[in-house]
């Protein structure tokens, strides 16, 4: 009786409780996490995406009108938005796209201030697909140890064939990696994620946290997406995905008006076409959309395109061939 909640649940059909407020924070979602993820329970923050453990980073370490973030576009748009809105500088050291999208690590050492709080490092990287080695993702992560906090944003790993970085977190104070359950398991709709560092700076961002961040519903949903059932069942969807990633690379690579298609780690391939109007218009006839990037002029007629399902594929394999 210290809540103020209502008494009696509304009926909706299902005995969910949702008249009573979820866990402060959901533990035995966080132990599940900590099973799937490798790491300790005081390695995990579940968080409501994991865009909102990118919000909290800027809330934790960026000062307004003062301290920076550094960048690889083409990279995940809400790193960017995340960090106008917290008023933090924006530090752009682009990925080489003459050498399949990759990291310059020499270029975004030198260009660190003493005002770089925060790195961001998308791998695999949204919208182009390839992953860093981990060598050098620990490289920057040592480089910039006691100045910077290196955020590894791991949303595709499933799909990839390199190994995640989280169980390493305890071993390097500076180091966080970004999980989600919106990709390869499947619950996009739930916005559920996590957060994984060392049990100092989880504390600290769990102070920066709401109160009651992640709905009951969700709870329950994110439970039973990392049950080992469940897991099973996903190990054989992201088996799928990687065969129909391969295959869509395949049928699209000899298209005519297909100019390049990068490697991918990702549920997606990035792509160049010849003329990417005429493929928008082919595309929307067969009530198909796909991401474009008409903003950034590097990315001149490049799109990324998700791997459906294979039936999908296949209606977008047509769509394509019919423009040649």
């Amino acid at each position: 009786m210290n809540a103020n909640e209502a008494p009696v649940a509304v009926d909706t059909g299902q005995d969910n409780g949702l008249n009573r407020y979820p866990s402060l924070r959901p533990a035995s979602l966080t132990r599940r996490m900590a099973d799937y993820y490798g790491v300790s329970v005081d390695n995990v923050l579940a968080t409501r995406g994991s865009s909102e453990g990118i919000d909290l980073l800027f809330r934790a370490f960026c000062s307004a009108g003062h301290d920076e973030v550094l960048l690889t576009p083409p990279a995940f748009e809400m790193y960017r938005i995340y960090a106008t809105i917290q008023g933090a500088g924006i530090i752009d050291v682009p990925l080489q796209s003459d050498r399949n999208f990759s990291v310059d690590t020499d270029a975004l050492l030198s260009a660190c201030k003493e005002q770089t709080k925060l790195v961001f490092l998308c791998s695999p990287n949204n919208p182009v697909g390839p992953s860093v080695p981990s060598r050098q993702l620990l490289e920057i992560v040592e480089a910039r140890a006691g100045k910077s906090v290196v955020v590894v944003d791991e949303a595709y790993i499933e799909f990839s064939d390199v190994d995640s970085l989280a169980p390493l977190v305890s071993s390097y104070d500076n180091l966080v990696v970004l999980r989600t359950l919106s990709k390869a398991l499947a619950l996009a709709g739930a916005r559920c994620g996590a957060v994984i560092a060392s049990a100092g700076l989880i504390t600290l961002l769990d102070g920066v946290l709401a109160p009651y961040a992640l709905s009951s519903p969700v709870i329950a949903a994110a439970e039973q997406a990392l049950s080992s059932g469940r897991l099973l069942e996903a190990q054989g969807s992201i088996s799928m995905t990687v065969a129909e990633r391969e295959r869509l690379r395949a049928e699209l690579n000899a298209c005519n008006s297909v100019e390049q298609i990068w490697p991918s780690q990702a549920n997606f391939l990035f792509l160049r076409f010849s003329d990417l109007e005429k493929i928008r218009s082919v595309l929307t006839d067969a009530n198909i959309v796909i991401r474009t990037f008409a903003g950034d002029p590097t990315l001149r007629n490049c799109a990324r395109i998700t791997v459906a399902s294979p039936t999908d594929n296949d209606r977008l394999i047509l769509a394509v061939r019919s423009a040649d």
